[in-house]
């Protein structure tokens, strides 16, 4: 991707222009690239939790937002990303070493991450930290 392409896939979470089944892991990724280049990390946590919320919302999903999940990917991104790099150099580098949706489980029970508790507020890792 561009960091044209990355911008608009920003601007078009923000106004809810993407479809439900058009917003992956990946494209998670690349939104949590753009913010933390934009702002802090506290910054960027809020402007993900209000564009994902904005997002579900739209799309009449409820109980979709999870905030653990949220704030623990932010921080996978947080801890790898390499703001030397371009805004496309970055976002490939991200998506490169954390594709893996399961990431979260080598941090996370299932069970923990089912409560409803870590949906609602941030919820330290039971298995591991990181």
């Amino acid at each position: 991707m561009t960091d044209a392409q990355i911008l608009t896939l920003a601007d078009r979470l923000e106004r809810c222009l993407l479809a439900n089944e058009e917003f992956h892991h990946r494209d998670h990724l690349t939104i949590a690239v753009v913010y933390l280049y934009a702002a802090d990390f506290d910054s960027a946590l809020d402007r993900m939790r209000a564009s994902l919320k904005r997002f579900a919302g739209h799309h009449g999903v409820t109980g979709l937002y999870h905030e653990t999940l949220t704030r623990f990917w932010l921080c996978q991104v947080e801890q790898r990303l390499n703001r030397g790099l371009c805004l496309s150099e970055s976002v490939s580098q991200i998506q490169a070493q954390i594709s893996d949706k399961n990431l979260a489980f080598e941090f996370y029970s299932r069970e923990l991450l089912s409560s409803p508790e870590a949906k609602a507020r941030w919820m330290e890792p039971d298995l591991k930290r990181g």
